[in-house]
């Protein structure tokens, strides 16, 4: 029997004649990967006439957009390509949102929030560096900031890329030069996920990060409990481990008399 369908697709899309006789297959497939510690999602797309790949779009390319991978489809124009990139990262910003939503069904989505604090490292000319770090947070998307007077001093601020822990958790630093004696009419900003709302840090006024007031709670608890129930002196040891991800921490209370 002859088959009045063509091998070749560009033909097939060109004739609606040929396209009402025929049976063909034109699908895409959408795939987005979590990759905690490491970035962005990676979003890709590939498209298939019949078992023939046509277009593919890869989020991690260097330049981002929809390519042909058929000899048949390098004939379109521009507008085309335009148009199609345009769709695919309109879908890549569909699917990332939609796997944070599944992330959270499985409590997956809570982030690390930074531990926050200033240093002062006086320089030559009377002038000091205070320097802001963010430490241990957890997604890498973080926004740090100085203000004068509540004025922000970006031009006049170093801000470094962040970077990996080593643990899956990540690290940054922004440092601005004031003059000495000046210091308090300066503040750090810091935006993250992880916090509640921002943290707000002068140089010697930074409270404690939370972590350490929640380990002096306990210990204080325990040692009240000790002096009411044991007669003599108790020592508690809290030991706290973190898994190699930095997601989650255990802790383990050991009781000793003297």
């Amino acid at each position: 029997q002859h088959s009045l369908c063509p091998d070749n697709p560009a033909q097939l899309l060109a004739d609606s004649f040929l396209l009402n006789q025929c049976s063909h297959s034109m699908r895409y497939f959408h795939t987005i990967v979590s990759r905690p510690g490491l970035g962005e999602p990676r979003y890709m797309e590939v498209g298939y006439v019949d078992d023939t790949q046509f277009v593919r779009f890869d989020s991690d390319a260097e330049t981002p957009r929809m390519e042909p991978r058929a000899l048949w489809v390098e004939r379109e124009g521009p507008e085309y390509w335009e148009e199609e990139t345009r769709r695919a990262k309109g879908l890549e910003q569909t699917f990332r949102v939609g796997l944070r939503t599944l992330l959270g069904y499985y409590n997956q989505s809570e982030g690390d929030p930074p531990k926050a604090h200033v240093t002062h490292h006086p320089i030559l000319k009377g002038d000091v560096t205070l320097r802001c770090w963010a430490l241990d947070f957890y997604p890498a998307e973080i926004s740090m900031t100085w203000q004068r007077d509540g004025e922000e001093q970006t031009q006049d601020m170093e801000l470094v890329e962040t970077r990996p822990s080593g643990d899956g958790t990540f690290q940054k630093w922004a440092a601005v030069v004031v003059p000495s004696g000046e210091e308090q009419r300066y503040t750090c900003h810091v935006v993250h996920e992880g916090l509640p709302e921002p943290l707000t840090l002068r140089w010697g006024k930074e409270e404690p990060p939370q972590s350490t007031v929640s380990i002096m709670a306990i210990i204080a608890v325990l040692v009240l409990l000790g002096a009411v129930a044991i007669t003599g002196a108790v020592v508690a040891v809290v030991k706290m481990r973190r898994r190699n991800t930095g997601r989650k921490g255990q802790v383990w209370f050991s009781l000793s008399p003297f």
